[in-house]
């Protein structure tokens, strides 16, 4: 008796080579060691803005609002960005944004220098728009030229390393960064010029890329921004998979944006936690998320995507629960770790769908465009989580209202790709078995 195995199908699988295999593209290579060194300065840096805006207000409705300003720019300016990301050399993009942005982090500790006509959170709140402006150009850019620079079946690889390095940044820099930034209190300006001179780093080796990063047009430039803006909203309604991840990336973007404006009032005010004890919890998050994305990165194909997608919002509402449970650093700690991983189990497969779906001509409006569709939510829930902290005068009930919300929108999800069938969307021509099945199959005693 026998077992009729495709060798095809075997191999394209598993890559134990995943990231080494990435790494040998030069130029991808550069964008990653930009992203490492940017990433170290900026896991400083964030801790270092959280308690700058927390000392200069005490407030919960004030990290909401700081929260709020880094966010909004992708709301207001991520379409048309979008736009230009498609018309313009993705690679300037990317070097101008960094150069803004290590402009703007530096002066966030200078704030209390500034002009008194104005409170100095408020400058803060600028500033911290200004450096949010940057990013709405670099991410969407930097997500629309990987699939450039790899092989189509290198992406769950290349994304797997993005994610597993922003993951070990966090997980070996906050404990050092935390205790760094306890004793570079009160204005921490040592912090931000660690992540200004990072930014720079990132812009030189950028400039290094020589892959052409100019998308291929086939769309008339002369078209108004609002035009090609619809054209690319079109793209997305006309194809399920990519309709289904914006209704669901936005459904999950309220709990999220909850999370992200209550953790600092939560860890730090209702839990007491200082900031190395603050850092010991994001570095847990971190070693759970980096476990993650090494599993991935093994991956040429992700198996049944969509059903991680939708699996990982469901363990994030029970994570958050668990966390509004947690009592001492232990239990905040595995909490913690646990959102840590199902957020790249939701990331990689989220952005490695889009970069298959999406042409090359389009995939700058269809990424911003999730951005504004994620982030325009985001902030309001972000809203409602302080002004709901505010009046209960506790984090507690509006973390459980988006842990509820978390679990009750994912699994609404699991059960309408299954429904829906949406996996036969994805299915390939390739994945077929070839005409000349000779050559790729070989009868293997049982």
């Amino acid at each position: 008796m026998t077992e009729v195995v495709n060798i095809e199908e075997t191999e394209t699988q598993d890559d134990p080579k995943g990231f080494r295999v990435v790494l040998a593209h030069r130029d991808f290579s550069l964008l990653w060691s930009g992203q490492l060194v940017s990433n170290i300065g900026t896991a400083i840096a964030s801790l270092a803005l959280m308690f700058y805006a927390y000392a200069l207000t005490g407030s919960a409705m004030a990290m909401a609002v700081l929260a709020i300003a880094q966010t909004l720019p992708v709301v207001a300016f991520a379409g048309p960005i979008g736009v230009y990301i498609d018309r313009w050399n993705r690679k300037k993009i990317m070097v101008a944004s960094d150069v803004v942005r290590a402009v703007a982090i530096l002066l966030i500790p200078l704030t209390i220098y500034f002009p008194s006509f104005m409170p100095t959170i408020y400058w803060v709140y600028l500033i911290t728009f200004l450096y949010a402006t940057a990013n709405a150009w670099f991410f969407p850019a930097r997500s629309a030229s990987i699939p450039n620079l790899v092989e189509g079946d290198e992406l769950v690889a290349a994304n797997s390393l993005s994610q597993m390095t922003f993951q070990v940044v966090q997980l070996v820099v906050p404990p050092l960064g935390g205790i760094l930034v306890a004793f570079l209190a009160p204005n921490y300006f040592l912090a931000f010029a660690i992540n200004s001179a990072a930014f720079v780093f990132s812009a030189f080796a950028l400039r290094g890329i020589t892959t052409n990063l100019i998308p291929n047009r086939v769309s008339d430039d002369k078209e108004s921004l609002m035009a090609q803006m619809k054209q690319g909203a079109r793209y997305v309604i006309g194809n399920s998979i990519l309709s289904f991840l914006f209704v669901f990336a936005m459904l999950l973007a309220g709990s999220s944006g909850i999370l992200n404006a209550l953790i600092m009032p939560y860890l730090g005010g209702e839990l007491g936690l200082g900031s190395a004890q603050l850092g010991l919890v994001l570095s847990a998050g971190a070693a759970s998320g980096a476990l993650a994305a090494v599993y991935f990165s093994r991956k040429k194909e992700l198996e049944k995507p969509l059903y991680l997608v939708t699996t990982a919002g469901l363990l994030a509402g029970v994570a958050i629960f668990a966390l509004v449970l947690a009592f001492d650093l232990v239990t905040v700690m595995l909490s913690w770790a646990m959102i840590g991983a199902v957020d790249v189990i939701l990331n990689i497969p989220l952005t490695v769908l889009m970069q298959e779906l999406v042409e090359d001509e389009l995939r700058g409006r269809v990424f911003a465009l999730l951005s504004v569709a994620f982030t325009a939510v985001q902030v309001v829930g972000m809203g409602i989580g302080g002004v709901w902290a505010e009046a209960v005068g506790s984090t507690g009930p509006p973390m459980i209202g988006a842990a509820l919300a978390l679990a009750i929108v994912s699994l609404i999800g699991f059960l309408v790709v299954a429904k829906l069938n949406l996996h036969a969307g994805l299915s390939k021509p390739s994945d077929e078995v070839p005409e000349n099945e000779e050559e790729l199959l070989v009868e293997v005693p049982a």
